[in-house]
């Protein structure tokens, strides 16, 4: 386990500041943020090589004030995959192993071994960072630190040795916490997921609520959310419209029907935030585009016109600008679609379609 309670520490004028999170033993945790947002040195912390100035870290349900790095039972890997160079690549995988027949064990189902007979010197950066990460876990660490372990290996050989490594880890009950930028890798490794900012902890928790269930707007835009809008909360007096089926159980527990209003657009959802001033945010993926309006009780349903299409192999993403209504101003709303369905509605600019998505599809923040 990593429990970090109001951890802070300073390197240079960057600080970490009152940052709380936990993994629990064995699962996996992935840290994402903006470039210098303090991802790294979070890590740093964690392995002692940073020391703390204020706040609890426990490893294991130990408390690590005062241990240093060799202490605490924790491998490491940067993104460079740092090794040592005047050993073989065998040499450095073994290095600090109890066990040499595991170590080679380990280095074999992540690709290290087939590189035993090279000099280090010789190697490219996928290559060190494969030999990186069997060397860290080789001694089986009961703590796992990943820089971006991965980012200089192919597609393919990423895909690998990012199973394989998951793998591994959950066989020996590893905590892991990796620092990524790619989301969909967070989405994939992730069980805990922490969104880190200018040295602070903004969310917290299962990737997927990050992604469907983001904090801020700010959270929501950085997360990749395409459709995000601020507008005015307005909670509705019928406390069980005809769109609130599939929200019965949130309604249960004190959610209500809301109209959200932003310039031309008035959407509806069910939720608990505060009437006012608000931001909606809507996943492309869950907006659905068709040529005719759907047959449903769905009160998200607008006619308008597509003003883009954007495809990227098997995905395709449509701008389309809709609501308008009693004279307000049209608004842009983004569909993911699979290329096919894109092709099957023969869409083009200035088709005319209607765009529509559920109720919970629509988060408040």
């Amino acid at each position: 386990m990593i429990s970090a309670e109001a951890l802070s520490a300073r390197v240079g004028e960057f600080e970490l500041r009152d940052v709380s999170f936990v993994v629990p033993e064995g699962k996996y945790g992935v840290v994402i943020g903006a470039a210098g947002s303090g991802k790294t040195t979070l890590l740093e912390t964690v392995a002692g090589i940073i020391p703390l100035n204020g706040g609890v870290l426990k490893l294991g349900g130990l408390d690590m004030k005062g241990v240093p790095p060799e202490g605490r039972n924790a491998g490491i890997v940067y993104q460079h995959g740092f090794l040592f160079p005047h050993l073989s690549v065998r040499e450095n995988v073994r290095y600090g192993a109890r066990d040499v027949a595991f170590a080679d064990a380990i280095a074999e189902r992540v690709g290290a071994s087939e590189l035993y007979a090279r000099e280090v010197r010789g190697l490219s950066g996928g290559e060190r960072q494969v030999v990186a990460i069997a060397r860290a876990l080789a001694p089986r660490p009961g703590v796992l630190l990943l820089d971006e372990p991965f980012s200089a290996l192919d597609p393919r050989r990423r895909t690998l040795v990012r199973r394989e490594v998951r793998a591994i880890a959950r066989q020996l009950g590893i905590t892991v916490l990796q620092v990524t930028h790619d989301f969909t890798e967070a989405g994939l490794l992730g069980d805990v997921a922490i969104l880190i900012d200018a040295g602070r902890v903004l969310q917290s928790g299962p990737p997927e609520r990050l992604f469907r269930e983001p904090a801020s707007p700010y959270i929501a835009e950085f997360l990749g959310a395409e459709n995000v809008y601020a507008g005015e909360v307005r909670y509705l007096d019928d406390t069980a419209p005809d769109f609130v089926g599939e929200a019965r159980e949130l309604l249960a527990r004190g959610h209500c029907a809301i109209e959200f209003l932003s310039g031309g657009l008035r959407l509806y959802t069910v939720g608990d935030a505060p009437a006012g001033e608000g931001h909606a945010v809507i996943r492309a993926e869950e907006v659905l585009i068709s040529a005719q309006p759907q047959e449903s009780s769905a009160r998200n349903q607008f006619k308008g016109v597509v003003s883009e299409i954007a495809t990227t192999g098997a995905l395709t993403r449509v701008t389309v600008e809709i609501g308008g209504e009693r004279g307000g101003k049209s608004a842009p709303i983004i569909a993911a679609l699979t290329t096919r369905s894109a092709q099957e509605l023969a869409l083009r600019e200035g088709s005319e379609v209607w765009a529509s998505w559920k109720a919970m599809a629509v988060h408040l923040c």
